[in-house]
């Protein structure tokens, strides 16, 4: 009785896996790809940030360019938490076919 329950969701399961998959194939690449570039931005924006105070610039303007600094410094290490979820509601998904 309880296989009549889970046969539907091992057959809803397979296409979401591999849609799943494939999601975390591209995502990976690109994350990997865009964290070169986001790194550059976050140290431009620092530096800026410290020629700004430097040069007594109003301090509204350093604040946005630290924020954006450490958004583009944090953004890669967000999107690969995300990638760890997807990860692990994929595993999940698997360990439910093998059941």
């Amino acid at each position: 009785m309880k296989k009549l329950f889970k046969l539907p969701l091992q057959i809803v399961a397979l296409p979401l896996i591999a849609i799943l998959l494939v999601f975390q194939l591209i995502s990976s690449i690109i994350v990997g790809l865009t964290s070169i570039v986001t790194n550059l931005l976050a140290t431009v924006f620092l530096i800026g940030s410290v020629v700004g105070w430097i040069a007594n610039a109003p301090s509204g303007l350093i604040f946005q360019t630290v924020g954006l600094g450490i958004f583009f410094a944090f953004a890669p290490h967000i999107a690969g938490w995300f990638l760890e979820k997807v990860t692990d509601l994929t595993l999940g998904l698997l360990d439910l076919l093998r059941a």
